[in-house]
């Protein structure tokens, strides 16, 4: 088995969101999550804020949309919604996503991890 991992900033410099890609250099059987390890208020943090690591695509293909709606996500099948924060599957690129919504409050960073055999 081998393991990657990969830093994610969804930044308020940088918009907030950030999209990172680890390649295991052919298709293969993995196991693939994303943590937020950081969250920093650089104002108020209160309802307009969330902050949201996902395991966004897999070979360009959208992961299953978790949760939708209300005042930070999109609607149903929208990709802004909050994808998959762990995915089992079988492929080659994996796309990590975060972000930090109304950024201007807040930073946040995280980390894309994956164990492929």
């Amino acid at each position: 088995m081998d393991a990657y991992e990969i830093s994610m900033w969804g930044l308020k410099n940088h918009g907030g969101s950030n999209t990172v890609t680890i390649d295991l250099g052919r298709n293969r059987s993995f196991l693939a999550w994303a943590s937020v390890t950081m969250i920093d208020s650089l104002n108020d943090f209160d309802a307009d804020n969330a902050v949201v690591a996902e395991v966004f695509q897999v070979d360009g293909v959208e992961t299953w949309k978790a949760v939708y709606g209300g005042e930070h996500w999109g609607s149903a099948g929208d990709s802004s919604n909050v994808h998959q924060g762990a995915y089992v599957g079988y492929g080659r690129r994996i796309t990590f996503r975060i972000r930090s919504v109304h950024s201007s409050d807040l930073d946040s960073y995280g980390m894309g991890v994956v164990v492929a055999q």
